[in-house]
């Protein structure tokens, strides 16, 4: 029997065969591109995150010296403050960090040395704060955030790595149709590859792309 072009059917089978080879081909091609791509996105990506949180350290220690001295300048504050040596209150008083200073004034605002219903000391009051913790808890944020984006990365490379092979079960049905003699057999491995392909394109299709 002849095709509508006069052809006859192995003609026609060929064809199709070698657009189904060709399809797979191709797609297995982009997916295996596509998987290599997102797995260097996913290694920036660690890489960042592992950055940030190692900034994030650096902050977190350089705040708590920052406190440490606040510490051990309000207790030799306090200690001029009972001596009555006023010159010594004000020149230490005047080295406070800025944010200390300002929980500092807040603190002797509710006088504390005649009330005592006072708060206990500046470091417990709302106005105290070290604006580094800000910088380390931002890097925190962004550190969390990278390794999201690194593990969605993996996601999408595992799943164009899969649909890798997927085409190449395609490429292989595809292929070994030609081994066998019979139309009917040869009809149905040809239409599990052609719905290998087109089931697998459409998944593929619903994957973000990736560019360099």
């Amino acid at each position: 029997m002849f095709g509508a072009a006069g052809y006859p059917w192995e003609r026609w089978f060929e064809l199709i065969v070698a657009v189904i080879l060709g399809l797979a081909t191709l797609g297995s091609a982009w997916s295996a591109y596509q998987s290599a791509v997102w797995g260097g996105i996913q290694s920036f990506r660690l890489a960042e995150s592992t950055a940030a949180g190692r900034r994030a350290a650096e902050k977190a220690v350089y705040a708590n010296q920052l406190r440490g001295v606040d510490l051990l300048l309000f207790e030799a504050y306090l200690r001029a403050l009972s001596e009555n040596n006023q010159w010594l209150a004000e020149f230490l008083f005047q080295r406070f960090r800025p944010e200390f200073k300002v929980a500092t004034e807040a603190w002797l605002a509710t006088r504390p040395l005649k009330n005592p219903s006072a708060p206990s000391s500046p470091f417990v009051m709302k106005e105290y704060s070290v604006a580094i913790d800000k910088e380390a808890q931002q890097l925190r944020q962004e550190e969390a955030t990278k390794f999201t984006e690194a593990r969605k990365a993996n996601e999408i490379s595992d799943g164009y790595l899969l649909l890798t092979v997927v085409f190449g079960v395609a490429l292989f049905l595809g292929g070994i149709t030609a081994a066998f003699k019979g139309r009917r057999v040869k009809a149905i491995m040809l239409a599990l590859s052609v719905i290998t392909i087109t089931a697998t394109a459409t998944f593929m299709a619903f994957l973000p792309l990736a560019k360099r």
